[in-house]
């Protein structure tokens, strides 16, 4: 499932680009999930809450907050995630390269331009996509690598992460919204409604629950211990 933000103030044009992307991933029988935002302090607010997107589709000329101030933002964070810049003018080609952008498509464009600077969006995805993911922690955001955490469990608003080395992270996140990111990682199963866990971790499940490598003991509900232990019987055979 590939993850898109769409940044532009006119609806016309944040209207073309979902138009485009859904013919574009349909020829390509690819999964997407497209959020498209209007005002562009949207897009920081919910990138402040910790959300990543894998391609950002960003108008440069807005109102209040740019796109280049986004772009420039998203890569003093660490996000690494493709960018496409959409505007009507080529005065900010040079500061695009500076921001490391994967496109800049000059309005109005064709779908044959679309479509090229999707296939070096996908592309850049694929290959810099590592084993990590952002999140923010205590104010700051940190690139945590998948290989690390144990588990997740949901706590009030929170989720907690549990890292091998017995470490706690307490994140400010919806368990859906946690469960995106780490779907795209295959060793992650979504045991019940609080709780994430990472299938490389587990020494063996028994029937209260699962006991991790590192000794660690995790009770869970018994109606999920029956999916838990299929999903860690398929994911190894």
């Amino acid at each position: 499932m590939i993850r898109i933000a769409i940044c532009d103030d006119e609806k016309k044009y944040r209207d073309a680009v979902k138009d485009m992307l859904e013919l574009y991933m349909r020829d390509r029988s690819v999964q997407y999930e497209v959020d498209a935002f209007g005002i562009s302090s949207e897009l920081v607010d919910i990138t402040e809450k910790g959300v990543v997107y894998d391609i950002y589709l960003l108008d440069i000329y807005m109102p209040g907050i740019t796109g280049m101030s986004i772009a420039t933002e998203l890569r003093n964070r660490g996000v690494k995630s493709p960018i496409i810049f959409l505007t009507s003018s080529t005065d900010h080609a040079l500061e695009a390269f500076g921001v490391d952008a994967t496109h800049y498509l000059l309005k109005p464009y064709t779908k044959e331009d679309f479509h090229m600077g999707m296939d070096k969006a996908v592309q850049s995805m694929a290959s810099r996509r590592d084993d990590s993911i952002v999140l923010k922690v205590d104010n700051e955001y940190r690139n945590i690598p998948v290989s690390k955490i144990s588990y997740c469990q949901a706590e009030d608003k929170y989720q907690s992460i549990y890292l091998e080395k017995e470490e706690k992270l307490l994140i400010r996140i919806t368990g859906t919204e946690l469960y995106k990111q780490l779907s795209e990682f295959p060793c992650f199963y979504h045991c019940g409604r609080a709780h994430i866990i990472n299938l490389d971790h587990i020494s063996r499940v028994t029937l209260n629950g699962v006991v991790f490598k590192n000794g660690i003991q995790l009770t869970l509900p018994h109606a999920t211990v029956a999916g838990l232990r299929s999903a860690f019987f398929d994911y190894f055979n």
